[in-house]
């Protein structure tokens, strides 16, 4: 036999001897269950246009937070025929009571509402405040906060105002900002701890001092970083500067900012609320303002109103 006769059959043996290849998956051929994920070459990745990171985040933009506040203490109040929990945490000297809304949705993002007391801070201490707001909360994926003023007494009155009355002069007034500046602390760390709607404005609010507060420091050094829609009750001051640290007239400043008064005719104080609702509506603020005949300082349920504001605003 000769030498290529002997070497084309010995190719076709070893042809013959072959397994078949396996037929590539597809629709009518499934991979074998145990198939695996091949592991990824040396390069992958590092081609243009090839993602290797995690995939973009979906769903509505949000501050990510996680880890909460560690709580000092806890508590829990009743209302309504239900209980519901607190934690008191501090953050930058102002005490706060959270409250978590009812999980029906672990993953969704939360809306966050804040609610700063009257003079003698009587509404937090008596959680007369939480008892009105904590159960509209808990059922309107809210994260609410009761705040306490750093000086346990008035928002509005400089920090170091030790003697807590009804009655502070002009003359307390917190004009550096302490307040507002303390405010802005629990607003960031409270997104650091949570997940916060960030396209959806906070909801903030407060009863006489905590609405001047609001009206006449916070809003005038910080309304254009904070969006807000402000439930004010029975209260409200003109900027204490005279002016805005912000100009609302650059376009998207506003964004969804809304301001809400609601106060009686013969409030004690009705001269400074017209003059706060005046300073605001001269510089194109969206607001209303609902004016109770006849009704006194605080002389309704200016507490529960808060809440009545922030489920407008969430309301489709």
């Amino acid at each position: 036999m000769s030498p290529s006769l002997r070497a084309s059959l010995l190719l076709l043996s070893l042809s013959a001897c072959a397994p078949d290849p396996a037929p590539a998956p597809g629709p009518e051929t499934p991979a074998p269950a145990d198939a695996g994920t091949p592991p990824a070459s040396p390069d992958a990745g590092t081609d243009a246009g090839t993602d290797a990171g995690p995939p973009p985040a979906t769903g509505p933009e949000s501050s990510r937070g996680s880890g909460k506040l560690p709580c000092a203490r806890t508590g829990s109040l009743a209302s309504g025929g239900q209980t519901y929990a607190y934690c008191v945490a501090e953050v930058a000297g102002v005490e706060l009571k959270i409250f978590e809304p009812v999980a029906a949705s672990p993953e969704a993002p939360l809306h966050l509402a804040v609610y700063l007391h009257g003079d003698g801070a009587r509404t937090y201490t008596n959680d007369t405040a939480p008892r009105a707001h904590a159960p509209w909360a808990a059922t309107h994926g809210t994260l609410y906060i009761a705040a306490r003023a750093l000086n346990g007494c008035a928002w509005w009155t400089r920090p170091s105002l030790t003697s807590c009355t009804d009655e502070a002069p002009p003359s307390e007034r917190d004009l550096e900002g302490a307040g507002a500046a303390a405010l802005v602390k629990v607003i960031e760390e409270v997104r650091a701890g949570w997940d916060i709607l960030n396209d959806a404005p906070l909801l903030l609010g407060g009863s006489s001092g905590g609405s001047v507060f609001l009206t006449a420091s916070f809003l005038p050094r910080y309304g254009q970083r904070y969006p807000a829609v402000y439930a004010l009750a029975c209260g409200g001051e003109a900027s204490w500067t005279g002016a805005l640290a912000w100009n609302p007239a650059q376009p998207g400043a506003l964004g969804p900012t809304k301001l809400v008064y609601t106060y009686g005719t013969k409030d004690d104080y009705l001269a400074d609320i017209e003059a706060s609702v005046a300073f605001y509506r001269e510089r194109a603020f969206p607001l209303t303002e609902t004016r109770l005949p006849d009704l006194g300082h605080c002389a309704f349920d200016h507490v529960g109103g808060v809440k009545d504001v922030w489920n407008a605003a969430l309301a489709p």
